[in-house]
């Protein structure tokens, strides 16, 4: 593991995980992934809106349910829910998974928000209702006041194509400089693009603001939002947290923030190394709340069989579907290095074989 920012605070918490721990996998869709050029999680910018719930079913089942093929990029990489399911696997760490507002309803057992919702464009500055938006948050509040109890380390992550921009858009309608600083699924970060969207449904908003639900109703999405009520109710129980992610916990992070969540000693954000190095993340992170530890996932692939895993080490892709911080719980858990590149790779193969 690569403890990038505050290591002793980062220990502390994760000596958790040799404890009960619990995975929660949030999905949901925003069209801000249709724009095309914003997102490579997916073939093309269309199917982008199916790649939450079938990262899901795959996730839970091993299997695509809702199409025929796995979500993959333009290049045909494939999701990162394989290192996640390996992950999972390998540790014994039950989950489940969390409907925000997914385009398709995933054909497996799940728990479906009730106000759950697809967004709209960031550049409409009318992303989601605020009645919306404020319901999520306590809708994720309420589901983990009910199930975090059981656990010492609870760990959320997220399936969101077109999630950078949106968590840039949060961002920025909170007031933080934030330009620049979000990753991307791609080697080359659009991040021109991100910005004349952002700024497009600026214009139209009535952001900045200090009210976290403005901000995600111009300019966010459904799971950021419910994400951070769960982190609201998770630390209510006592249990520690991983915000298994990149750059879009930070968004997590500043909607819990201004909601009064108390989060130091508490969380941290676990994701690789990939997008640790792609990204600023450690800046961005001291930006909302400089006492929340970031730690990497070591993971590499560079001396794998398979070209659609190496080109990880390209910049591709580089996290999702908590592929991060699922593997840091599994390490500490005792599964070593070794062993999870060897399940990643027998997952690959199974993946990639249509078994």
């Amino acid at each position: 593991m690569i403890y990038a920012y505050k290591e002793d605070e980062a220990r502390k918490i994760l000596s958790a995980a040799k404890g009960r721990v619990l995975g929660a996998y949030f999905i949901g869709s925003t069209k801000t992934s249709t724009i095309p050029g914003i997102s490579v999680a997916g073939a093309t910018p269309e199917l982008t809106l199916y790649t939450p719930a079938v990262d899901a079913e795959y996730l839970f089942c091993g299997r695509p349910l809702s199409t025929d093929r796995i979500p993959v990029t333009p290049e045909g990489i494939p999701t990162p829910a394989l290192i996640t399911r390996a992950a999972l696997n390998s540790s014994g760490i039950p989950f489940i998974v969390v409907d925000s507002g997914s385009y398709v309803e995933p054909r497996i057992p799940h728990v479906a928000l009730p106000s759950r919702t697809v967004g709209e464009r960031v550049d409409s500055g009318e992303a989601i209702p605020y009645d919306v938006a404020k319901g999520l948050f306590e809708e994720g509040k309420a589901l983990a006041r009910g199930i975090a109890r059981s656990a010492e380390l609870t760990i959320i992550g997220e399936s969101i194509p077109g999630g950078t921009t949106t968590a840039l858009g949060i961002l920025i309608g909170l007031g933080y400089e934030a330009w620049g600083l979000v990753s991307s699924a791609a080697p080359k970060n659009p991040l021109a693009l991100k910005r004349r969207v952002v700024e497009e449904g600026l214009k139209r908003s009535k952001l900045p603001s200090d009210d976290p639900f403005e901000a995600v109703a111009g300019l966010g999405d459904p799971v950021h939002v419910s994400m951070a009520g769960f982190l609201a109710g998770t630390v209510e129980t006592g249990s520690r947290l991983i915000l298994a992610g990149g750059t879009q916990m930070a968004a997590v992070l500043a909607i819990a923030k201004h909601t009064g969540v108390p989060l130091e000693g508490r969380v941290l954000v676990g994701t690789t190394r990939w997008l640790l190095d792609d990204s600023d993340l450690v800046s961005l992170v001291k930006l909302i709340h400089p006492g929340v530890p970031v730690v990497a996932c070591n993971l590499d692939f560079s001396g794998s069989p398979y070209e659609g895993l190496r080109y990880y080490e390209k910049g591709y892709v580089k996290e999702g579907v908590g592929a991060g911080g699922t593997g840091i719980a599994a390490m500490v858990r005792g599964t070593t290095h070794k062993r999870l590149l060897g399940l990643i790779h027998e997952e690959y193969e199974r993946l990639m074989e249509g078994r």
